[in-house]
Order: C-alpha cells, then sequence, then structure tokens
C-alpha cells in the first residue's frame, strides 16, 4: 500500500542557519506519515549545525543528522550521496537546505510513481518564496514540462537549460543505485548532472501542481549565475565534462561532446567582450587567427549538439 512505501528525505545543509528550522518543519509535516528526514552537513560555519542538533533535541528526536569525516566541506554532490548511502527509503526525495515542501508533495509523488512503474522520476511544479520579485522567471524555468511521462534526454534542450528543480524530485532507489551521480563539482549543476545520467534508466513523470517552494535569495547559487553569465557558462561547461566521462552510450557521448563545444565557444566569445566600454568606450577587441578558427570548429559542432 502506498502508505507503507517509505520516502527517504534528503537534506544537504551548508551554512543554513537562517533557513534550516523552516525547512525541516516542511519535511515534518507530510501527510505521507512513513518517512525518514537526513539532514548531512557540508562543513557549516554559521552555527546550523549547532542548530540541527538543538532542533532535534527539542522537536525533531527521530531526525539523523550526518556529516563528512572531520566536519569538511565536500560540496552538494557528495554532501547528497552520503544522505543516500545512509537511507532506507523506496523513495528518494531531495530538498534543498533553503526551500520548502508542500504538505502533501511526497504523498501525491508516491501516488504517481507507485502508477507509473515505467518512471525513474517524478518532479513537480514550483513557486518561488523569498524574492518574489523573480517568480515569473523561475516559474517558467521550472513549470514547462510535458504533460504526459517523457524520456528527458529526447527535450531539444536539456543539455542546455536545466528545468527540474532539485527540491521537487522524487526517484526511486533502486534506481538511483544504478548510476555513478556523486562527483566533485567545483561551480555547481550536480543536481542537474544526476537527472543527466538517471534518464537512461525510465521515463520522467511532471506534476503541474506547485508542491514545492523553491527560495530566491541573494546568496542562492541560482540567484548568483543570474547575476553572472560568464560563473554560469564555466559550471555549464563543468557539467557536460563530467557527463561526458560518466556517460554509457558512444552515440549520447557525441551528443554531450558537440554540446560542450558549443559551451567553450560560447565562454571565447565572452572574453572576446570588453566590459569597460560601458564606461571607457574603445576600439573592439580583434581576434586572432586561432581564435577565429576555434570558433569556426565550434560552429560546425554546434550543428551536430541538438537532435533531429
Amino acid at each position: 500500500m502506498t502508505s507503507d512505501c517509505i520516502v527517504s528525505i534528503i537534506i544537504p545543509s551548508y551554512n543554513s542557519k537562517s533557513f534550516i528550522a523552516e525547512t525541516l518543519a516542511s519535511a515534518f509535516n507530510q501527510t505521507h506519515k512513513n518517512f525518514e528526514v537526513i539532514v548531512v552537513d557540508d562543513g557549516s560555519t554559521d552555527g546550523s549545525w549547532e542548530l540541527l542538533h538543538e532542533l532535534k533535541e527539542k522537536n525533531y528526536r527521530e531526525l539523523k543528522i550526518l556529516c563528512h569525516e572531520n566536519r569538511v566541506n565536500s560540496g552538494e554532490s557528495l554532501t547528497r550521496a552520503l544522505g543516500f548511502a545512509n537511507s532506507r527509503g523506496k523513495y528518494i526525495a531531495f530538498l534543498d537546505s533553503d526551500d520548502a515542501f508542500h504538505p502533501n508533495k511526497i504523498k501525491q509523488q508516491v501516488l504517481a510513481l507507485e502508477s507509473n512503474p515505467d518512471c525513474a522520476l517524478c518532479h513537480t511544479a514550483a513557486d518561488v518564496i523569498g524574492d518574489t520579485s523573480k517568480r515569473d522567471w523561475f516559474r517558467a524555468a521550472f513549470n514547462e514540462n510535458p504533460a504526459r511521462a517523457y524520456w528527458y534526454r529526447k527535450l531539444p534542450d536539456y543539455l542546455y537549460r536545466n528545468r527540474i528543480c532539485a527540491s521537487s524530485v522524487m526517484i526511486r532507489s533502486e534506481t538511483l543505485r544504478k548510476i555513478h551521480f556523486a562527483t566533485f563539482t567545483v561551480l555547481g549543476f550536480g543536481d542537474w548532472f544526476t537527472w543527466s545520467l538517471l534518464a537512461k534508466h525510465g521515463k520522467y513523470l511532471f506534476l503541474a501542481e506547485e508542491l514545492t517552494f523553491y527560495r530566491v535569495h541573494e546568496s542562492s547559487k541560482t540567484d548568483g549565475f543570474s547575476r553572472n553569465r560568464t560563473k554560469r557558462l564555466f559550471a555549464l561547461l563543468e557539467y557536460k565534462l563530467s557527463l561526458l566521462t560518466r556517460t554509457e552510450s558512444g552515440f549520447h557521448a557525441l551528443r554531450v561532446l558537440f554540446s560542450t563545444i558549443e559551451t567553450l565557444r560560447l565562454i571565447v566569445v565572452e572574453y572576446l567582450w570588453d566590459p569597460a566600454d560601458a564606461f571607457r568606450p574603445s576600439e573592439p577587441i580583434r581576434s586572432n587567427a586561432v581564435v577565429r578558427t576555434l570558433l569556426g570548429v565550434c560552429k560546425v559542432a554546434r550543428l551536430f549538439s541538438r537532435p533531429h
């Protein structure tokens, strides 16, 4: 029965003192009652580690709190992997430490996955909390997905934009064990990397109801990317290089390779622009023959980076 399905809610936490209490409250306030909550601290220095133990003592005796050896900072990907290694649920739900769940989220997703055994992952629409001035942008990013179960890698832009909010995801535990999703990421996109690897093992199912609350604030990674195009491009390059090394299909690897080259082209173009022109107009930067050749090769590769 659906109520018998244990769900492991895994929360990677790094310097989350301002939000972790609200996040935990949303995790424990679920209408589906058969779950466990695992928080993995990633070397926090803001007092959130101490706050977690205080919340466990006062409110959530069943909360499981983990950390890396010697409480070192290891990155979001390895932090999720440590939580997964210590989980026991049939389903895994990820929740970022600054986001929140609707009370019916876990119940709705368990019902959806139980009814769709061919689906490896279920994700939901998201509403924005925090800086709601960017609500329309993030809703467009996360809420415009196929209405029926779909193959993720068949989305024409899946290598260019992440349509899945990490905190909206529920995954079959047995399927997640089939992939090597833990990796060292310097800039981020470890969640996108996971969806891209997992896509080989089943369809994805999107629930259009806004069951996830995505927090936008000035210190969030996504907000930082929206303000720094170059940083986002390097994170995108890192994601594609990671995917290139882990993907199992030669054909898919070629597609990822061509897409990686296109990202490299965009980075080169970024450096051909002089941001100081805004207050010190000057002659345009003249590219050399090597750069012009590289850009030409990249333009050809771009033709093969999208499915036909």
